[in-house]
């Protein structure tokens, strides 16, 4: 039944992930600056679906709650943290409220091409982020947790998620108030939950290894600070 369980939430995920992509750039009936929302509250709304994704998600993330919540069968733990997310972000396309006012709009074919190579290759960073961690476990269907170890893009940035799902929001030839709202507040919540929550959890478990992770590679991008030379 677990592993029902767990399959069940993957393709969940994975269809809330597709859906959330194609609803971002416009690509569906119901889409951020299309369509109508059942409860038409406007910024009020979308701000209550936003802040109420970023606390779930970050709640549910945290190893205390984990604990309190699983007990005894922490298998249950990933995939159920998958579902929530696939549930929130269905509930992000079918309850967001349009607010199509212009910001801008790329009219030239070579700014268009431009916007959607970059959204592909956020999609792309986020896939090889994924794999390279462990995408069964990342899904639900492996309950042990993968080694740290410094694959694919985590040898340039600690957080290539974020990177590419930040690069995805805002890489759009046509940007709205309504677009610019949601991308500019999940960017400024998954630097702030990751630099303040994130990484203070796997500094408290993985101890010396990730301080000597954080000083020598860059959290979001592939800058590396220049060391101060020695006296």
């Amino acid at each position: 039944m677990l592993r029902l369980f767990a399959l069940v939430c993957c393709l969940m995920s994975l269809a809330a992930m597709a859906a959330f992509a194609a609803f971002i750039q416009n690509w569906l009936p119901k889409s951020i600056d299309t369509g109508a929302a059942p409860f038409d509250g406007g910024l009020a709304t979308n701000l209550i679906l936003l802040a109420a994704f970023g606390i779930v998600h970050s709640l549910m993330a945290r190893p205390s709650f984990k604990r309190a919540l699983y007990g005894k069968q922490p298998a249950l733990n990933r995939p159920t943290y998958i579902l929530v997310s696939a549930l929130q972000l269905w509930m992000l396309v079918a309850w967001w409220t349009p607010m199509p006012q212009v910001l801008w709009h790329a009219n030239e074919v070579w700014a268009i091409a431009l916007c959607y190579v970059l959204f592909a290759l956020a999609n792309l960073l986020v896939a090889w982020a994924v794999f390279s961690i462990d995408a069964l476990h990342f899904f639900g269907l492996r309950q042990e947790e993968p080694p740290f170890a410094l694959n694919g893009p985590y040898r340039f940035v600690r957080h290539p998620i974020q990177t590419g799902l930040i690069l995805a929001l805002w890489a759009t030839p046509h940007m709205s108030v309504g677009h610019a709202l949601m991308a500019a507040v999940l960017s400024a919540y998954s630097i702030a939950a990751t630099l303040a929550l994130e990484e203070r959890d796997l500094e408290r478990a993985l101890g010396d290894i990730y301080r000597n992770y954080r000083s020598a590679v860059p959290a979001l991008l592939p800058i590396r600070r220049r060391r101060k030379p020695h006296a």
